[in-house]
């Protein structure tokens, strides 16, 4: 009987604690979900959304999966002191444009696919008496338009049949 009672406790106890987990992981993927809520109807714009962004630093980032239509801004609870991500998306015809941390148009705007090299510019957030950019990031974004642009219109050239 002793045995039995001790098996019982054991089993209601695994049942617990299976139920604390599950509960743990639900609550953490329906967060996930929610910090990547966007507005209705963005899913047509943005057909597939992929949902791949992983906050790794405090400051705002372009999403690179999402052609830089969406940005994060990722910042440290101040309960829990983990980072959490509050996603947007871009208006009509713009992307995020990591150098200035503001969706603009695409020809204004540091390439997407370059975007990480740009995500420094977080660490420049609100320090007063210090420059936002420098002039070093500004040549080195323009750098990166201006080849862009270049290769843009390498593409629209038709191609000539050999």
């Amino acid at each position: 009987m002793c045995q039995a009672a001790s098996t019982t406790i054991f089993v209601a106890g695994l049942l617990i604690l299976a139920f604390v987990s599950a509960h743990d992981v639900a609550e953490e993927l329906r967060m996930k979900r929610q910090t990547y809520a966007l507005p209705h109807g963005s899913e047509l714009l943005l057909e597939p959304l992929r949902t791949r962004f992983i906050c790794r630093h405090d400051g705002y980032f372009a999403d690179v999966d999402n052609n830089c239509r969406v940005y994060h801004i990722c910042t440290r609870s101040s309960e829990t002191r983990q980072l959490q991500r509050f996603s947007f998306l871009c208006g009509n015809l713009t992307m995020f444009n990591q150098l200035t941390l503001t969706c603009a148009r695409p020809e204004e705007s540091v390439p997407c696919r370059n975007a990480p090299v740009f995500y420094y510019v977080n660490d420049n957030i609100g320090y007063q008496d210090t420059p936002f950019l420098y002039d070093d990031d500004v040549s080195n974004a323009d750098q990166f338009i201006h080849n862009n642009r270049l290769l843009q219109a390498a593409n629209a050239l038709p191609k000539q049949p050999f």
